[in-house]
């Protein structure tokens, strides 16, 4: 299958509205791509786009080594799967899947043949003679996949094709969906605004904002070493953890503690955001490390998920409320979105720990921080600070 190349691609609607800003990616021979980010931060165009169903207003669209720039959608060999489906509600399973193969003139042996085929592929042997109406919506989901799989495209592209279906089956399709491209490696680019979707199937993930890409890279990376703020926010369920702190040479302090920091890279003296994962607390006892900082906190929430829990909490510091944040979070207000108490500014913290809770809401915990999790970024630019290595004590 081809590459997607897009060179320095904008989109402009009427209005001076700006979809897309000068956004080049290319997308490898049979990668799975996914581009993820709050809403109206340009994806589902940029799809188009690659479809051709939005015209560049500036930039180039490559397939392999054809400029398809100018070219009809039909005329770009590539298949679509859309959020609602968009099955033929009159025609039965078999039909659907055949269509587009009947557009395109293919010998009608050849199209049994291959729906055949894509229908034992796709568990939909017993679905055939059925109306969509007579579908459960993961059913229907296969069979808009199955449509667009057995015309053998170019590419495909997928425009949040889970989103209309219920988390648990949400979850499975995505274990699907991640089997199918491991047999059928078609170069794929998938929109989603789910970060969670966008970590577990991407093989890189396109981090997008106001219609710039922020960062493309492969999922772990996204996690451990994201290149600003809005990424750092945006990637990771819980999301990171953010607090105002101060950075006085090799110390940051937030609240009441301390870290010393070994390197940060033009570290002088400056206000930063500092981030912690969820994951990056443990239960401080006899089994953790003796060298990370304590935290005493008391527990506003405890969530139990079996086997494992969140601890919720607040720190006696000021939450972060950059334009960063709030594009990460999808609301006006930055931290303050999803608030109920507004009397309530300091910021909230969320701790990811495995096994039964230590204590139950309003209690007291003591937690230790791995210093080798912590996340700097500058507070003006939202820039991440290099941080090679951290040692952490107390205040």
């Amino acid at each position: 299958m081809p590459p997607i190349r897009l060179d320095r691609v904008t989109k402009v609607y009427a209005g001076d509205v700006l979809a897309v800003d000068d956004v080049s990616l290319e997308v490898a021979d049979g990668e799975f791509i996914v581009l993820v980010g709050p809403s109206g931060c340009g994806k589902s165009t940029l799809l188009r786009v690659v479809a051709g169903l939005e015209q560049v207003t500036r930039g180039r669209v490559w397939i392999g080594d054809e400029d398809v720039t100018t070219l009809d959608p039909p005329d770009r060999d590539l298949a679509m799967v859309f959020q609602s489906y968009a099955l033929y509600p009159h025609k039965t399973v078999r039909e659907n899947l055949a269509f587009g193969l009947r557009r395109r003139k293919v010998a009608k042996p050849e199209i049994a043949e291959r729906v055949d085929r894509m229908a034992a592929m796709l568990g939909l042997g017993e679905l055939m003679e059925r109306k969509p109406a007579a579908l459960s919506g993961g059913q229907r989901q296969r069979v808009a996949m199955g449509r667009a799989l057995v015309r053998e495209p170019r590419a495909f592209l997928m425009d949040e094709p889970l989103s209309n279906l219920d988390a648990k089956l949400r979850t499975s399709m995505r274990g699907e969906l991640a089997r199918l491209h491991e047999r059928l490696p078609t170069t794929t680019v998938y929109v989603t605004h789910d970060q969670v979707e966008a970590m577990t199937l991407g093989q890189r993930v396109a981090v997008l904002r106001d219609g710039v890409i922020q960062q493309c890279d492969v999922p772990q990376r996204l996690f451990e070493r994201p290149a600003n703020l809005f990424v750092g926010a945006f990637i990771g369920s819980p999301a990171m953890n953010l607090v105002e702190a101060r950075l006085r040479g090799d110390l940051v302090n937030f609240g009441d503690t301390e870290l010393r920091l070994a390197a940060v890279r033009a570290a002088g003296d400056r206000e930063v955001v500092l981030g912690l994962r969820p994951t990056s607390f443990a239960i401080a006892g006899p089994g953790c490390d003796p060298s990370w900082p304590r935290l005493r906190v008391g527990l506003d929430v405890v969530e139990q998920l079996g086997s494992e829990c969140n601890l919720l909490f607040t720190i006696d510091a000021p939450p972060v409320a950059t334009d960063e944040v709030k594009a990460a979070i999808g609301g006006e207000s930055g931290a303050d979105e999803g608030r109920l108490l507004a009397d309530d500014r300091r910021a909230r913290f969320t701790a990811r720990i495995p096994g039964r809770p230590p204590a139950a809401a309003g209690g007291r915990v003591e937690l230790a921080i791995d210093p080798s999790q912590l996340h700097l970024f500058d507070r003006d630019t939202g820039c991440a600070l290099e941080l090679k290595q951290a040692t952490a004590r107390a205040a």
